[in-house]
């Protein structure tokens, strides 16, 4: 029998070296909290994992070919956390060979219309 428990889905977040090094900081913490509620998530049978930030074609090129080799990954979330250039990921989609489901959703659950400015948008 399978343990499910022992099979992988790579939380991997998309941004890009453009936002600076703080808000950098903040992504990735954004994205391990939303990797730790997928994974302690009843309804999920399999773990899910926090990648690093991808935010280079380079980067995300070896994510994908790491999550190919890998075998207890099953698959890639990916989430673009700030804004991530498709261009960016057409290499690294082309050779994945495991499943991608892209998660479209912001962190904060309500947007903060009264005072929206860039700075918010870009976190």
């Amino acid at each position: 029998m399978i343990n499910l428990k022992e099979l992988e889905v790579w939380f991997v977040t998309g941004s890009q070296h453009l936002y600076g090094e703080e808000t950098l900081k903040q992504v990735a913490a954004h994205s391990q909290t939303i990797a730790g509620a997928l994974n302690d998530a009843k309804q999920l049978p399999v773990r899910v994992v926090f990648k690093p930030t991808v935010k280079t074609t380079e980067e995300i090129y070896a994510i994908c070919m790491e999550a190919n080799t890998a075998k207890n990954c099953i698959g890639i979330i990916a989430w673009m956390h700030t804004f991530s250039p498709a261009k960016m990921w057409i290499g690294g989609l082309k050779i994945l060979q495991k499943p991608l489901c892209h998660l479209h959703t912001q962190f904060n659950r309500d947007i903060p219309w009264k005072d929206i400015d860039m700075d918010f948008m870009n976190l």
